[in-house]
């Protein structure tokens, strides 16, 4: 068969004759009248009321006649496009454009506004309830740092570990926590991580150092005002023996503050076995004696789901290697803070051997 081809010309010439004795069509009214339009139109502004009016809708015109249900849907759906571009165009800027309430504050003001702090060691054996009321205020929460999304601003990430006091002094804060809590040091830039006292006010701290061999790390974090100072008291290694009771303060599974009790069980090198329950959320944690004095910092656990018969198996790195300059790798001025702690912790050991020395 040949090809017939028609041209949009001779298209426009066909005239269509209407025989003669039939009325013209009738014209049909419009499916949406002008004041549903009007008041469809108002709601584009309030996307909730316009996604409500447009369910009624079509739940009142489901037994109208094709035309009118089709004229209604394609209208309401393109109320509701310009009503969700314009949504999102605003909170886009909202987002970006107007302050976002800072969640980090510049210093720790718990700390700050101490006026004295507990006279460690203790003068005699401390029960689990004084352990708790005075040293728990020496705990702090330790975080990474993650940057939120549109707004550029930092906070806390998901997963939480802890750390301990070793001074305060009129420049800042030195703290003491495991290395895999505070694992993005970098000895060139100025890692950090959140920290957070019990009030849950984040502050920014600086990752000064790390140990080579050892699963600890130091947090500094400046101080802003306030003029009491602390020295933790650390037990050194040939003090350390196995039987001794401990408390571990930590915040397992994101239980903020918890204490557990337990004994040392083995001693093994520069780790420390302990019978305390410890959980994720415990590493980087204080191990107390019963006099207040440090002698560890929690590091891990033989989890029972690979090792079902394991029974709080729970270890920690002995806290001397803190009185000790050599094996860190030092970030800015890590190696002059550690330094003062180590030449404050041996004048408060000269002036305490001192005392104990009896008058003649």
């Amino acid at each position: 068969m040949e090809r017939v081809i028609v041209s949009s010309k001779e298209v426009s010439e066909i005239t269509v004759s209407t025989p003669d004795g039939l009325p013209p069509a009738p014209k049909l009214p419009a499916p949406i009248p002008w004041w549903g339009r009007v008041l469809c139109a108002l709601l584009v502004l309030v996307l909730p009321v316009l996604c409500l009016a447009t369910i009624i809708l079509r739940i009142a015109f489901r037994n109208q006649s094709p035309r009118i249900r089709y004229a209604w849907t394609s209208y309401l759906s393109t109320l509701l496009i310009v009503s969700g571009m314009l949504y999102f165009s605003a909170s886009v800027m909202v987002i970006t454009l107007v302050p976002v309430p800072a969640i980090v504050s510049i210093g720790l003001g718990d700390l700050d506004e101490r006026t004295t702090f507990p006279k460690l060691p203790a003068d005699k054996q401390l029960s689990a309830a004084e352990v708790s009321q005075l040293l728990k205020p020496l705990v702090v929460v330790i975080s990474p740092a993650q940057r939120r999304w549109f707004s550029g601003i930092e906070g806390p990430s998901s997963s939480l570990g802890a750390g301990v006091l070793l001074q305060a002094s009129s420049s800042g804060y030195l703290f003491a926590t495991a290395k895999h809590v505070a694992n993005e040091f970098n000895p060139r830039t100025k890692a950090h991580v959140l920290v957070a006292m019990a009030s849950g006010i984040w502050a920014t701290g600086e990752i000064i150092a790390h140990h080579a061999t050892l699963d600890l790390a130091l947090v500094w974090v400046k101080r802003n005002s306030g003029q009491a100072d602390f020295v933790e008291p650390v037990t050194s290694a040939g003090m350390v023996v196995e039987g001794i009771p401990i408390f571990v303060i930590g915040h397992p599974e994101g239980l903020k503050y918890s204490l557990s009790t337990g004994i040392i069980s083995r001693l093994h090198d520069s780790v420390v076995q302990i019978s305390a329950s410890v959980s994720p959320g415990n590493s980087g944690g204080p191990v107390y004696d019963d006099r207040g004095n440090l002698v560890g910092i929690v590091s891990s656990m033989v989890d029972k789901s690979l090792s079902p018969n394991a029974e709080n198996l729970s270890f920690a790195v002995q806290a001397d290697a803190l009185l000790h300059e050599t094996g860190w790798e030092f970030s800015g001025n890590g190696g002059q803070y550690l330094h003062q702690f180590i030449e404050a912790e041996s004048q408060k050991e000269k002036i305490a051997a001192e005392k104990a020395v009896p008058e003649r």
